[in-house]
């Protein structure tokens, strides 16, 4: 399972300690100190972990790196990317580019099968907090993404 959340200054301190801007990467304090939204909407996106599971093998190192794109789409929140996984075809491959010019690759169909044996297997109750949960309730009367935070 890959955990993703919005990246924060609280985020940064509950990871990094009140000398985050020592301890984080430096791509993460550059991009949260000098970019500025463009939109309302738009916010950082990091991957915080990987949960030990088959589909992940390899992949249980990366922590705490901005996703840039999924499939070649650039980043704009994390509703869009919840949105851009829930879009691609069973048989398609979802790309997860993050900085440091990396891309975990995962079959689609073998995402969403995972997905629910990760959280199970690490006792997470939902693949969404539930402040994202309302979010998807609001997205869905719009007619718009919803909003993720664990996707195999």
């Amino acid at each position: 399972g890959l955990v993703f959340t919005t990246l924060t200054v609280p985020f940064l301190r509950s990871e990094f300690g009140e000398e985050w801007e020592c301890e984080a990467p430096v791509e993460i304090v550059h991009r949260i100190i000098h970019q500025r939204a463009e939109e309302k909407s738009e916010e950082l996106v990091v991957l915080t972990q990987v949960l030990a599971h088959d589909l992940t093998v390899g992949y249980e190192e990366l922590e705490n790196m901005l996703l840039l794109t999924v499939n070649g789409v650039v980043v704009k929140n994390l509703r869009q990317v919840r949105g851009l996984v829930d879009s691609c075809q069973p048989e398609e491959f979802l790309r997860f580019t993050l900085h440091n010019n990396l891309i975990l690759v995962l079959r689609a169909e073998d995402a969403r099968t995972a997905t629910p044996e990760a959280l199970e297997k690490h006792g997470i109750p939902s693949a969404t907090s539930p402040d994202l949960d309302d979010v998807e309730a609001e997205a869905a009367e719009a007619g718009d993404f919803k909003a993720e935070a664990v996707s195999a």
